[in-house]
């Protein structure tokens, strides 16, 4: 991410601690009918950066001990190991993932997949996520789909190529979040109008949310 764009989305604050209480209350509703009811089921987070959502599952109801989350930062590694503290992070690529076949009840990514610019890399950490996930589990997916001029640094994943990378999965998509550059054209005051009105025009939603089953045997 490049400094430009970082400064941008520091300025968009409360509007995004908005979306992340959006987003969060998306992620429940999607998942609770496949959250695992073992509340010690082995969850993983790919691209888990600071641990934010590591520990939206444990305010959820899972065992630290269950949650593992990988990422390449050494930094955001040491940040999550204070905000998730007790959960397995190893500093690590997605292309290699340091589990067995079939550990996980659940296998999340937020944003990473768009970070990853060659094609083949992509198609490892896929699989690598396809892998590492029991039959009847699911993938948590939430990524751009579109790309964005002002980051070079990410590149979108599409509807179509989402379907490529996991041929052997149930896929479900929903086209979420309303595009930042939009939002924050209005003031403050007009958002809570504003927000859900924009948010029914599917262009304008720049994210797809996605479930990813993996058969039962």
């Amino acid at each position: 991410m490049n400094l430009d764009y970082a400064q941008q989305y520091a300025k968009f604050h409360p509007d995004d601690a908005g979306h992340r209480r959006g987003l969060t209350l998306l992620h429940q509703r999607v998942l609770s009918p496949h959250l695992p009811a073992d509340r010690s089921a082995p969850i993983l987070d790919v691209g888990c950066g600071e641990g934010i959502l590591l520990r939206q599952f444990v305010e959820w109801g899972a065992t630290p001990a269950s949650l593992a989350g990988v990422d390449l930062r050494p930094d955001a590694m040491e940040r999550a190991s204070q905000l998730a503290p007790g959960t397995d992070l190893r500093c690590c690529s997605a292309t290699e993932l340091p589990w067995p076949d079939e550990t996980f009840a659940l296998v999340c990514q937020h944003t990473m997949f768009t970070s990853i610019l060659d094609e083949r890399m992509r198609r490892q950490a896929a699989a690598e996520m396809a892998r590492v996930l029991r039959p009847g589990g699911a993938i948590l997916w939430y990524d751009f789909a579109y790309d964005n001029p002002s980051n070079r640094d990410v590149r979108r994943v599409t509807r179509n190529e989402i379907y490529a990378l996991f041929p052997q999965l149930e896929i479900h998509l929903q086209r979420i979040t309303l595009a930042p550059p939009i939002v924050r054209r209005f003031p403050a005051a007009l958002l809570p109008i504003l927000h859900p009105l924009l948010g029914t025009v599917p262009f304008l939603r720049t994210h797809f949310l996605g479930l990813f089953l993996k058969p039962r045997r």
